[in-house]
Formats: structure tokens, sequence, C-alpha cells
């Protein structure tokens, strides 16, 4: 392979990013973390009869209502869906120098193996080990005609309902906790002793409790069908910007609406049938829930794409979103500071703040994260072309150090020479 051919291997530049990408990775980070922080706060795992203790008990039912309806599974299923889109903008690119491109794409997802091991070390709700194992299957349907792409993506997304099928016969009810302490109980370890360790101020002890959340948590990838559910989404994603979703054909109030009616009546009958999404189907009617929340959750999922796209396009648009803009150039570096925020501000080791609050403050402080991230990330871009986190990577992937500093940094540290 000439040198001429791989030296054209490399990450877009400015003019390559599409701005409305980057506005809704900064919105799917938004989400994420709403979704996340009941993790770090120890809100799930907190028992109900504590949680009845506590101010403003009586927004609890409320806000998880609404966050169950309008955030949890649909911003994960953005994200998923992005991580597509941007497999198929690279791979666009390169489709006459594949042998190269996949090498280096490879060494990428290599590296956020590793990156997702360690943060899953330290926070067992990791999704970026996941994501990179996933991705190498998924780069495997790269060269497959649209049509098929999409096939495959409907076919991934629905196969978790066979294994919910084999179960419902063979086994109903495997590995079900007999009764539901708090939002998250384990069949090995009561609600109660999981916040105490967390809450402990003991490295180990956290480290320990970690690492039994992280055993459950890849377990609970089998109820949940998540691995496929991820697949499905990459091919997903990659197909709908072969279709030009997100700059053309998404750009349409009639397909926000549809997506938005079809999503929200999905929702609201599932709702209605009642089951759970993290155990495996007890009954029809368990089976026809997750199947329904499921096709519900992307219809969602799409319609939020949708009406952003539409917005961003507007005379006003690249400005409003520009915060979310600002936070999705630096998804990866935002992503991984959650957790550090999340443990600083709720385990023992630091604040110890989590199992003492209710949804309204914790939901503040999400907010208040989330306004600091977009501040963060605006001050950043200002100086330095890619974030800190994103810069490494890039290095480790390529295999060459990049620039980090942009035009702007350079320019202000010429002048305090002069001065």
């Amino acid at each position: 392979m000439s040198n001429s051919t791989t030296s054209t291997i490399g990450p877009a530049t400015g003019k390559q990013r599409l701005g409305v990408i980057d506005a809704l990775r900064g919105f799917a980070i938004l989400g994420i973390l709403f979704a996340n922080i009941l993790s770090w706060s120890l809100f799930k795992f907190t028992p109900f009869t504590t949680l009845e203790q506590l101010p403003y008990y009586e927004l609890n039912d409320t806000l998880y209502s609404l966050l169950s309806f309008f955030i949890d599974t649909k911003f994960y299923s953005i994200f998923s869906i992005l991580f597509g889109v941007g497999f198929f903008i690279q791979y666009d690119r390169q489709r006459n120098n594949q042998e190269a491109f996949l090498k280096v794409y490879k060494r990428r997802l290599s590296f956020l193996i590793l990156f997702g091991f360690i943060h899953m070390i330290i926070w067992s709700g990791d999704i970026l080990m996941l994501y990179g194992m996933m991705a190498f299957i998924f780069i495997e349907f790269r060269n497959l005609p649209p049509k098929k792409i999409l096939n495959w993506a409907v076919i991934l997304l629905a196969f978790p309902l066979i294994t919910d099928l084999i179960v419902m016969l063979v086994s109903p009810g495997w590995m079900s906790p007999e009764v539901s302490l708090a939002k998250k109980t384990y069949i090995d370890q009561d609600p109660a002793s999981v916040v105490a360790a967390f809450e402990s101020g003991n490295l180990l002890v956290t480290i320990k409790q970690n690492l039994h959340n992280v055993m459950w948590r890849w377990f609970d990838f089998l109820p949940s069908g998540r691995p496929f559910k991820v697949l499905g989404l990459f091919l997903l994603g990659f197909y709908l910007q072969s279709q030009n979703f997100f700059t053309d054909k998404g750009r349409s109030w009639k397909v926000f609406g549809g997506f938005f009616t079809v999503g929200a009546l999905a929702h609201f009958i599932g709702y209605q049938i009642g089951g759970s999404m993290a155990l495996f189907a007890s009954t029809p009617s368990d089976l026809a829930y997750k199947g329904i929340m499921v096709f519900g959750q992307i219809c969602l999922a799409l319609s939020y794409a949708s009406l952003l796209s539409i917005i961003y396009y507007t005379k006003w648009g690249e400005t409003i979103f520009f915060p979310l803009t600002a936070v999705g150039k630096m998804s990866f570096t935002n992503y991984l500071s959650h957790t550090f925020f999340g443990i600083v501000l709720f385990y023992g080791i630091g604040f110890g703040l989590g199992g003492q609050l209710n949804l309204a403050p914790i939901f503040i402080i999400a907010v208040l994260m989330y306004a600091f991230q977009v501040a963060y990330s605006y001050f950043w871009l200002k100086y330095f072309k890619f974030g800190p986190l994103e810069w490494g990577w890039k290095c480790l992937t390529y295999k060459k150090k990049f620039p980090l500093r942009n035009s702007t940094y350079e320019k202000l540290k010429a002048a305090k020479k002069a001065a």
C-alpha cells in the first residue's frame, strides 16, 4: 500500500463535520445524563421506605414517569444511532480505500474497548466497551445494499423477543427478584447494603460493590437484549445517514409527527399492558410489552432527531443549538466526565450525597452539571481543535501526535509575547 493512499486516512476536519450531528450528540448526552444520574445518586438502589422519608417524595412518581416516557432508552438509542452515522460518514470518504481505513478504524475500536473496560471498573453502567465489541461485528455489514442493512437492523432489534419467548416457554420468571424493594433490586443483595457500600467512603468497598454491579449489568444484557439492540441501532444509523435522513428526508414536520404519534401511542399501550424491559418475559403480555416498548422507543428517538434537524436548519437553528453542538463535539470527554462528577458528588469517597435525595434535587444537579459542560466545552473549543479525551483517542488511533491548539490560541499566545 502506498504512502499516498494511507496518508488520506485521518480524522474529520471542521469542514467535514456535520453540525446537526454534533448537536444531536450533545442532545443525546443531556438525556443520557438524566438517565444515568439515577445510578450515581444511588436513587435507583435506595429502598422505597427510605425515599418516603425524604423531602419532595411526592414528586418522585411524576418525575420518574416523565423520565421513563420521554428520556429513558430514547437517548441511548439516539447515541447508538449516531455511532452508526459517524461510521458511515468516515467510511463513505474511504470506500475506495477500505483496507487502510479499516485497519485504522479497528485500532480505534480496540482503544474504545480499553477505555470502556477502565471506565467499567470505576462505574458499572459503562456502555463504551459494549459499543466497541459490537462495532467489530457492525463494520462487517458495511458493503451490503441499504435495504439489506435496514432489514438486518429490524431483525436484530426484534431478535431479543425470541430469547424471551424461549425463556417464557422453558422457565418463566427465571432469575426475577421475589420482591422489588427499590427501583433496582438484586436477587443476591438487598438495596440498603448496596447504598451502604457506595456511601462507606472506603475505596476498596466501593470498587468491590461496583464489580458486583458490573457482573449483574452484563447478565442483565441477556433479558434486555442490549447487545442485539445496540448492533441493530448502529445499522439503523448507518442506513439513515445513507438516506440523508438528518440533513434532508428527516427534516419534515410530517416525519416528526408520524414518529412521535406512533412512539407515544406505543408507550401508552405498553404502560397499560405493564411489564419490565430488564426481566425475561414470563407471560405473553410481558412479551407484548417488550416488543411494543422497543418499537415505541425507536420511534420517539427518531422523532426527537427529526425535530432537532428541522429546527437546526432554520435561520436561527444553528445559533440556538450551539450549546448542544459544543457538548456534542466533545461527547467522549463529556460522557466520561459524567462519571467523575457523579462519583465526586454522590459517593462516600466524595461529598456523599448519594441515597439522600429524591428526584427533584437530583434533576436540578443534572441541569447544573450539563450547564457546566456547555460552558467548559465552549471555552475549550475556543482555543483547542479537539476535546482532551478526543485528542488522546485520535493520537492513539493514528499513531501520531496531532496539534491540539487552534489558531485562536496561537494568536492569543503571540499577542501575549508581543505585549
